[in-house]
């Protein structure tokens, strides 16, 4: 009996051990997948915020910088240029942010330096002061790409983050060219020092195993704890070190990840180790760098373990005080343990206000509850919080979005607008790039034979671009009605607007009052695009003086100027929105196409007029993502109210060398002597010695199979529109026009290998060709004076 009772007894005991022990493994594997899954969602949208907050954070200190420098080209443009203003510019710069421990002004190659009295300027910080001094070897910033590429792209840049050997500081340089009649006349930069950006990326909160991470978009390390990595490695070069395939894959798709997308997360297993970690990231949009955090997953999902090892060791010792009193034990942990399931699941299923199991005991199934209770009550006040930022993050885009209904609520949009002026026909357009933005439209009528009309764009985008706008607008209407004298408004705006313009911005402003009786337009510009005035298939910008834009000094004097309209002509007003769209190629739609596309499309009302041109700069722009705002205004006016429709086989110098590399100098010398002779302009020559120095490395390296000298020619003509090379060789056959298209979107380490030189060639002079004569190649190339 006593067997029996002692093999009841563990048999009981071991019944009880197995189904609690399975009640409590079960409440612990549903509460930890879903607690998993619902923590892992939430620090996705924390992580995902806190890196969009970071990224903005960057994103103002550059912008402030590219302000200052874009404002100072703005000034160097409307201005003579001197070297004693270009000295003080760039003082101006240096001293507007803290962050700016460099500027330079370089004048183009073609420019008359002597005149200038300079050819390129740099000034630096020097602990409290500031030094300048000339370029000593401008010849070769000439190649740089701080200059390079602005002067060749007319558009501003931001280099590759680098290290300044004089002060061992890392830096990024801002580049914007001065355009002038649509050529680029100087160069203004900045040289930002980024301690600040990663003294910010330290300060995040991330605990101590996480990590701020920051790269540029082709995936270079600008910060990360391993400074050995930092500025020498990109993601792509650090996976292709990895021994493990798996390894090296996951690497290469966190690259194309970074470059195809603006923001997002992606789970890593750690390297040389079985755990993970997660990467949430978001863009530095004005430099299209990703700015990351790097979190493992163990101290992301901390919380959870915690809690299953206390539920384990609260578990072990409730199963060991079962084993005494058999009965009264099961009895008293069944129940208990029953409720406590169904807490559970309403608990991991995410109904955190779901009771729990009330106990008067103080033991271990009364301690797990507490724990539970604990975990309840804690991982509610952290899911209201994430929740509270998740909805502050909407209330941003619902707030956005109702400002740009606002803003376009203020300008006039009823057209015609005033139908009793039956030979009146203005109509306005306006297509913002981002949520709101600065340009603006205005018309109002002044009394029965005077019209206001006005277009303007603001330096800037976004909310501080739509808000001064707002102010502006609202400035020159009141000022216009009050003092019907364009200039005389003008210049009350811009004194109001520059007072305590702490943001430096600014408008480019048109302002012009009609004459509705005479057609005639008294205008006044501040450094605004030129409007075109269209009659017939002939189209023209009208003359007018320079000025600042508004805003960017007091006291500037602004000059009233009058044109009669012509009868039945179109007059249009547009932003640099129209202008500067730029395709998937960097190409700008530019002046000469605007007034292409109004010869080729024409209209005999304001609204078809800039339903063409919004289809043609469409059409030009393609699949790229607009840049700008794109506002017009186009009007006329009939005062007759007759509603009638508008309707030499020597060259001019050779050389002949042989294929071997030695003779480069020797090409280039050729080239140079020849362009001296024919007055080249130096970025003239410049490109064209690219151009021909990337054709001949072609030939060289690939045009013969054998060990053999061969022989190249080539032959120079000029005339007086254009220069006319022509290169020829007897290696195999080579048409470079057969060349697939070149792919320049994918990743670097992605890109078939070759194509990219006759791609540079082709973008550099106007004509490309190739014909096979007598066994020989002849590639021809000519480029417009």
């Amino acid at each position: 009996m006593r067997r029996i009772r002692k093999s009841l007894f563990f048999k009981l005991a071991l019944l009880i051990v197995i189904s609690s022990g399975t009640v409590l493994a079960i409440v612990m594997i549903v509460s930890n997948y879903n607690l998993r899954t619902r923590i892992l969602e939430e620090q996705k949208k924390y992580y995902t915020s806190l890196a969009a907050k970071s990224a903005i954070e960057i994103d103002q200190k550059l912008f402030k910088a590219k302000t200052i420098v874009d404002k100072a080209a703005i000034i160097f443009k409307v201005t003579n240029p001197t070297r004693e203003k270009s000295i003080q510019l760039l003082k101006n710069i240096l001293n507007s942010d803290e962050m700016i421990g460099g500027s330079a002004v370089a004048l183009a190659p073609e420019t008359q330096f002597d005149k200038a009295g300079f050819q390129m300027l740099y000034a630096w910080k020097d602990n409290d002061t500031i030094k300048y001094a000339d370029r000593i070897n401008p010849e070769q910033d000439y190649k740089s790409e701080w200059f390079i590429k602005p002067y060749t792209l007319k558009k501003d840049i931001w280099t590759e983050p680098y290290i300044d050997t004089d002060v061992n500081r890392m830096m990024v340089t801002y580049s914007t060219p001065v355009i002038v009649n649509g050529n680029v006349t100087a160069i203004i930069t900045c040289d930002l020092i980024l301690d600040s950006v990663e003294k910010l990326l330290m300060e995040v909160e991330l605990g101590h195993q996480g990590a701020p991470v920051l790269v540029t978009n082709e995936g270079r390390i600008i910060s990360y704890p391993k400074k050995e990595w930092v500025l020498k490695e990109t993601i792509a070069s650090i996976g292709k070190k990895l021994p493990d395939p798996a390894d090296r894959e996951m690497m290469k798709n966190l690259s194309q990840l970074l470059r195809k997308k603006q923001s997002g997360n992606m789970r890593l297993k750690q390297i040389n180790s079985s755990s993970f970690m997660w990467f949430y990231f978001d863009t530095v949009k004005e430099a299209d760098w990703r700015i990351g955090f790097l979190i493992p997953e163990k101290a992301i999902l901390s919380p959870i373990n915690d809690l299953n090892k206390k539920m384990l060791i609260i578990a072990l010792l409730g199963i060991t005080a079962l084993l005494i009193p058999a009965f009264f034990v099961s009895h008293s942990i069944t129940n208990p343990l029953k409720a406590l399931c169904d807490a559970s699941d309403s608990l991991a299923n995410g109904n955190f206000d779901a009771p729990l199991p009330k106990l008067k005991s103080n033991d271990e199934i009364g301690r797990l509850v507490m724990d539970f209770e604990r975990m309840r009550i804690d991982l509610q006040d952290y899911i209201k919080t994430l929740a509270a930022t998740t909805a502050e993050k909407e209330k941003i885009a619902s707030e956005l979005s109702v400002a740009k209904e606002i803003q376009h609520s203020i300008l006039p949009k009823l057209f015609p607008p005033y139908p009793k002026y039956s030979g009146l026909d203005i109509f306005a357009s306006l297509d913002s790039a981002k949520e709101v933005g600065g340009d603006l439209y205005d018309f109002a009528l002044l009394d029965d034979k005077k019209l206001y009309i006005c277009i303007g764009d603001v330096s800037g985008k976004g909310v501080p671009a739509s808000l001064f706008m707002a102010v502006g607008k609202t400035l020159l209407k009141s000022t216009v009605q009050n003092v019907k004298d364009p200039a005389k408004a003008l210049y009350i705006v811009n004194n109001e607007l520059s007072e305590n313009n702490d943001a430096s911005m600014f408008i480019t402003l048109f302002c012009g009052i009609l004459n509705l009786k005479t057609n005639e337009l008294t205008y006044a510009n501040a450094g605004h695009n030129p409007p075109i005035i269209v009659t017939g298939k002939k189209s023209f910008f009208i003359k007018q003086a320079s000025a600042p834009p508004l805003g960017a000094m007091p006291d500037i004097k602004f000059t009233n100027e009058t044109i009669k309209l012509p009868e039945d002509s179109l007059f249009l007003l547009y932003t640099d929105g129209v202008t500067e769209a730029m395709n998937s190629e960097n190409k700008l739609f530019g002046d000469n196409t605007l007034l292409e596309v109004i010869k080729n499309n024409p209209a005999h009302t304001a609204e078809k007029c800039i339903v063409n041109i919004k289809n043609a700069v469409n059409h030009f722009v393609g699949n790229a993502e607009q840049s700008d705002d794109i506002t017009m205004l186009c009007l006329s006016n009939n005062i007759n109210n007759n509603n009638t429709l508008h309707d030499k086989n020597t060259p001019d110098a050779s050389i002949v060398f042989t294929n071997n590399k030695s003779e480069y100098p020797r090409i280039e010398s050729w080239l140079n002597q020849t362009g001296e002779k024919l007055n080249w302009q130096p970025g003239f020559l410049m490109q064209l010695n690219l151009a021909l120095e990337e054709w001949i490395v072609n030939v060289i390296s690939y045009a013969f199979t054998d060990n053999d000298i061969h022989e190249i020619e080539v032959r120079l003509w000029q005339t007086n529109k254009s220069v006319r090379i022509e290169i020829s060789d007897d290696g195999i056959p080579f048409n470079p026009l057969e060349e697939k298209h070149t792919d320049t979107d994918s990743p670097a380490e992605e890109r078939e290998i070759g194509g990219l030189g006759i791609h540079f060639i082709k973008n550099t002079v106007d004509v490309f060709s190739y014909k096979r004569v007598k066994n020989r190649n002849v590639v021809i190339m000519e480029k417009s004076l």
